[in-house]
Parts: structure tokens; sequence; C-alpha cells
């Protein structure tokens, strides 16, 4: 960046930048980035969010391939909840620079392909690689359609094993087709934040990849796969299937148009037995229809539905549709694939690109397309607009089921907890280094966010929900269900932290509990995160952790706030030899490929 445009920048406002665009980001891909610099001018490239609000991003400066600290610890800002207006705060608080000039986003200056997502970093590689030659579309022309598709796509894929098709080197002409990688194990080089579960084959355990959020997406498009393919069923229903579906593939000479007819035979049948139907192009050859269900059946149960089902339809129409599977016998028909209900199958994901010729994706319609004369499939910038234009045609298919925390962290909570030191560890000390958190007096508590709300618990296993509501409130306000916090409640008094209070707010009895919440207002500093999005992420290393607490802290308002780490020695030398007068009891050391350890002392 021209130091003359930096010259321009005041530190009390934020300002719009005007530079160049790097040759290396696709023009596609450009309107899908936005350029991020923070208050200390270290640039990285964020995805926008599904709104159009700016996000606050702490850049990378490549040169010193180090995060910069977020907040000064000198003003005894550690962990500090803060009131609107607090004028410190404003001034630590770092600086998100847009220009939004050409294009959607405007141009920005790129020095790599780093980007945020959603408060996920990860590195895009050969953006200007073309995936699909006959149409000349880039791996930035992907990444960008699958970045804004997600919001569509993840109802869908959530909570269930997602297997990739992968077309590293493009999928070809439609002469010369090249052959896809098809992967089940995530195997290595996966970063940290992506939530994987195991699923016993005959050869061993496969980890597969579970897509919960953006990022995720964004991470698989980078991989090349073009192609995600999920069973019916999710992880957090038992492995219940929570649709039926109906595969209708045109045999050898048949095409779209008799699918859709068949198609629309099934829907008949399906509309008499009060079941709704979703129908969705496939983006190869074929259609697909679902049903969704209750979660209630099982995966053979459903199979055998759709089977007689398929049966039923190939009685009534021995011309034109046939139900068993051999191929010599699909010539002229419509073949209805009624097994992709069974556990072990995969089916492609609505919304899914495709490793055809041309860039086709699985394109949700409405009954009267299916219908009219004309179908056809749809590549994905039509399947982008029609979003865009409509929404998701497949919202009631996965509504998005009530997310609650694991079983394990929902009451009662073991707390990992930590063992005295005489000297502070140094920065090798512990596995993956060492971090440091200032070590606040007050008392430690789990927040647990549930479909009903929230359970403060103290390390003992009391309930403090009752001592403390307005804490309890105001973490319902700012977490979703399904997260669990580790931290402390703490009172801050001129500048120190007053213990008493605590005491004094837990034995008072409701009227006198009133007026100590006007009076003597309680804070929660949270230092870890248990669970999120409903999934446990005690398994996971700190600084994934740490990187999880902050994408979710990035809007908290007190008395809800987030305790300082840093990875720096000296920092964390500087916060133990302080003076205790404040309040700060000394400093925690973790390590950063830890894992959280309930009950253990491990800190």
């Amino acid at each position: 960046m021209d130091s003359d445009v930096l010259d321009e920048l005041s530190p009390s406002c934020v300002s719009l930048i005007d530079v160049g665009i790097s040759a290396e980001v696709p023009p596609t891909l450009r309107q899908t980035l936005q350029l991020v610099v923070d208050h200390e001018f270290n640039v990285v490239l964020s995805l926008p969010g599904n709104g159009d609000e700016t996000r606050d991003v702490i850049g990378v400066d490549p040169s010193r391939g180090r995060r910069p600290t977020q907040r000064s610890v000198d003003e005894r800002s550690v962990g500090r909840g803060r009131r609107k207006g607090d004028e410190s705060h404003a001034r630590q608080r770092s600086r998100t620079l847009v220009r939004e000039g050409p294009g959607r986003y405007g141009h920005a200056m790129v020095a790599t392909t780093l980007v945020d997502v959603d408060g996920r970093r990860l590195r895009l590689t050969n953006l200007d690689k073309v995936l699909y030659p006959e149409t000349g579309t880039t791996k930035g022309d992907v990444i960008h359609y699958y970045a804004s598709i997600a919001p569509a796509l993840l109802p869908h894929i959530a909570e269930r094993p997602v297997t990739r098709k992968r077309w590293p080197d493009g999928v070809g002409t439609a002469a010369a087709p090249v052959e896809a990688f098809f992967e089940k194990d995530l195997g290595m080089g996966v970063p940290g934040w992506v939530l994987r579960e195991a699923i016993l084959h005959s050869g061993g355990k496969k980890r597969y990849p579970v897509v919960v959020d953006r990022a995720t997406v964004v991470w698989l498009a980078q991989s090349a796969a073009l192609e995600l393919h999920v069973p019916q069923w999710r992880f957090d229903t038992e492995r219940r299937p929570t649709r039926m579906v109906l595969d209708f593939d045109p045999g050898e000479g048949t095409g779209l148009a008799e699918c859709a007819q068949v198609a629309l035979w099934a829907k008949a049948i399906l509309d008499d037995m009060g079941l709704a139907t979703f129908p969705v192009t496939s983006g190869s050859k074929g259609i697909h229809v679902y049903v969704p269900l209750d979660g209630r059946l099982t995966s053979d149960q459903v199979s055998n539905v759709a089977h007689e089902l398929a049966r039923a339809l190939e009685a009534d129409h021995p011309e034109e549709v046939v139900s068993k599977m051999s191929k010599e016998k699909r010539v002229g028909k419509v073949f209805i694939d009624w097994s992709q209900n069974n556990a072990k199958k995969t089916t492609i994901s609505p919304y899914s690109l495709r490793g055809t010729a041309r860039p086709f994706a699985a394109a949700p319609r409405s009954w009267d397309e299916i219908a009219a004369p004309g179908l056809a499939q749809l590549d994905f910038a039509h399947v982008l607009d029609r979003f865009e234009e409509t929404g998701d045609l497949l919202a009631d298919l996965d509504p998005s089921p009530a997310v609650r925390p694991p079983e394990p962290l929902r009451a009662k909570i073991d707390l990992a907890r930590a063992k005295a030191a005489e000297r502070l560890p140094d920065a090798a000390a512990l596995p993956g280094g060492s971090r440091y958190e200032p070590k606040l007096d007050g008392w430690r508590a789990a927040a647990v966010v549930d479909t009903e709300g929230v359970t403060l618990w103290s390390r003992q296993k009391t309930n403090l929900t009752e001592s403390f509501p307005d804490v309890a409130a105001a973490i319902a306000e700012q977490a979703d269900a399904g997260v669990v916090l580790d931290g402390e409640l703490v009172r801050w008094r001129e500048g120190r932290l007053d213990f008493d209070a605590l005491q004094r707010r837990f034995a008072s009895g409701k009227q006198r509990r009133r007026q100590l919440i006007a009076e003597e207002p309680i804070d929660f500093v949270v230092f870890d995160v248990l669970a999120a999005g409903g999934r446990d992420l005690r398994g996971l290393p700190y600084d994934e952790r740490r990187r999880t607490l902050e994408q979710l802290a990035a809007g908290w308002q007190p008395p809800l706030s987030m305790i300082d780490a840093t990875a720096d020695a000296a920092e964390g030398r500087r916060w133990f030899e302080e003076p205790l007068e404040s309040g700060i009891e000394g400093v925690v050391v973790k390590g950063g490929a830890q894992p959280y350890r309930g009950g253990q002392r491990d800190w």
C-alpha cells in the first residue's frame, strides 16, 4: 500500500481507500472479496456477511506472520466489560476500511490470497485455474458461487457426512471428460476448525467433514470439491432420515421431459398420501423429488416405502417406468432409483455444482416449472440469480432443528482447572506454545445457552442463575442456543475488581438483589468456549477454540466480554509481575494445542 494513502488515513475515523487490484484475483471473485485493513494497516481479504454490514477483522501482516494485539492492557482493559460510549474502548477497536468503488465491493490491492470467511482464515490458491474449459469457468468463479449460495446450501447438508467429488485439474470437455477423485475421509492438511465425524466402514473408520458454516463451504470449493454428496440422514437424528428421495433417471432414448412426466405421476400419489414434495433438477440428466420426514423411521423403512412407490408407478405405467436397476431394462424408460434412501448411499446435494462439461447445478424448481414444456438443467449463474430473487425453494424441506448444547454440557459441568506455579512457563513450555491470560479475582462460572434460556453453573456445580439473572439475560440476548461458555463473573469498581460484590449479590434476597443489580452490575468475562452450534468443541486445541470464541464475541456488548490473551511471553510476564491492587491475581498459561479437559489441572 502506498505511503501517501496511509498518510491520509485518520486514526479517529474509518476512511475509504482507493487502490489497485491484483491480477491474481479473477473478476468474479473480486465482487465477493472486500479489503479489510486494521489499525496497524495489516491487509486481509474478507468475504462479506449475509447482510450489508461490515465486520471488524484483525488482519495478517505477511512480513511478520502474526496476529496483532486486539486491545492494549496498559489501561487495565483486561476482559473488562465496557459500557457504550467508553472512549478508551473506541480508541482500541480495530478499524475496518472498505472501498466500495467499481463493482459491488470495489477494487483492492491484494498482496496475498489469505481470506477471512466469517472469522475463519484460509488461503485460496490458483484462483484463475479453469475448471470448466467449455465455458472458461475458473476456480475463483466456483468459490464465488459457493460462498454466495452457502445460506441456501447449508440447511440441506448440515449435520450430514459429506462425500466429495474433486476435480483439481478441471472437468475436461464433453468429448474428453476428466475422472474425479471420490473422497470420504478428510485426510491431512484440513483446517482445525472443520468439524468432522467418524463412520466405521469395513476398511476402518473414515472421518467425514460435517459442514455447518460458510467457511467450510468455501474450504470445500478451494479444494475443487465441485460435487457434494450426502445421505438422507443426519448425525443429530441418530442417523434416521429426515427426508426421502426419488431419483428419476432417463434411460437411453428418453430425457428430462420424460423424467418430468414420471415425477408428476409420483407427485400425484404422494399428494394423496398427504406428503409434501420438492422437485430438483439434478444438474446432470434427471430429476430428484424430496419428501420431508420427521426422523422417526429408519433408513430401511424409508427405502421400503420408496421401493413400493416405484413399483406402483411401474405397474401403472409399464411402458414408461422401470424400478429395476439393470441397465438393459431402462432403454426407452425412466428408472426410478429408490435405493438412494439406503443409509450407506448418498445423493447430490441441492445447490451442489456438477462435474459436467458445463457448470450445471442441482437446482430447486417449482412444480409449475416441472410441468411446463422446455424444462432444462440450470447452470450455476442461473441458480444463484434465482436464489437472490426468490430465496430457497426448499426452505420447508430441511428446516433448521432446535440447536441445543451437547448432552454432557447441559448441566453441572466439570470445568478445567489450573495448577499453581512459582515461575511463569516460557513460550515453548506447553503443547503448541504457551498462551497467556490474566487471572481475574471473581467467581468461575459456565454459561449454558439452551433453547429455554441460560443457566449459570459455578465450578462447584451450584446453579448461580437466580443470583445473577441480569448476566443470564444478557448472555441469552447475545449468544445463540447451543453455546457453552467458560468464564469469570466479576465486578469492576473504579478500575479494580470487587470480589465482595459477588458475595453480596449471592447472599441477598430478591428485593435486595434487584437493588444490587442496579447499583453493582456484574460482568461475565469469557475465556473459553466449550460448545458452539450444538457441537462439542472440548476436543479441539485451544487455538481453534480461541478463534471460535473471537468469532462469537465480535459483536458482544457489556456485561459480556472476552478475556485478552497473548502468545508473547514478555507480555505475559508483565501481567504476572504487575501489582495485584486491581484484582488481577496472576496469569493462567494454556497450551495452544491442548484440548479442554474438565476436572483436570492442565493449565
